[in-house]
């Protein structure tokens, strides 16, 4: 059975504040993704949608449409917080063109995080010796 349980959501602004400031960003037509790794086995995700989406019921179905994407995403990620913000095309894309965004972000989102092990998201430039 598939659920979106309240141990999957970012509730807190200190949460979203911190995950967005310490976060590695991912950017599509309809979406953002920032993630950080956290401690946890578990992944927390959260949405924002702004009033630039539309009017309250637009908004609303755009953060419906997005829980239901990652509930029913059968290889959810793990030990990452998720802020997901909708863009004004979010509202004019039909589900599945947002689940496709989603889905693609979510999977250049988890590489990004896999390529810094322990930088936290953040990029790490090295040093160069001077010759």
């Amino acid at each position: 059975m598939l659920e979106f349980s309240k141990q999957q959501r970012l509730l807190r602004r200190t949460e979203f504040t911190r995950t967005m400031d310490a976060g590695t960003k991912v950017v599509t037509p309809h979406l953002v993704l920032i993630g950080r790794r956290n401690d946890e086995t578990l992944s927390k995700i959260g949405f924002i949608v702004s009033k630039k989406v539309g009017s309250a019921v637009i908004r609303n179905l755009v953060k419906r449409r997005l829980r239901e994407i990652f509930r029913t995403r059968l290889h959810k990620p793990e030990g990452i917080d998720i802020v997901v913000i909708a863009r004004g095309l979010a509202a004019e894309a039909d589900f599945d063109e947002v689940a496709r965004s989603f889905h693609s972000a979510l999977d250049r989102l988890q590489n990004r995080l896999q390529q810094r092990p322990g930088s936290g998201g953040k990029t790490i430039s090295p040093i160069q010796p001077l010759s």
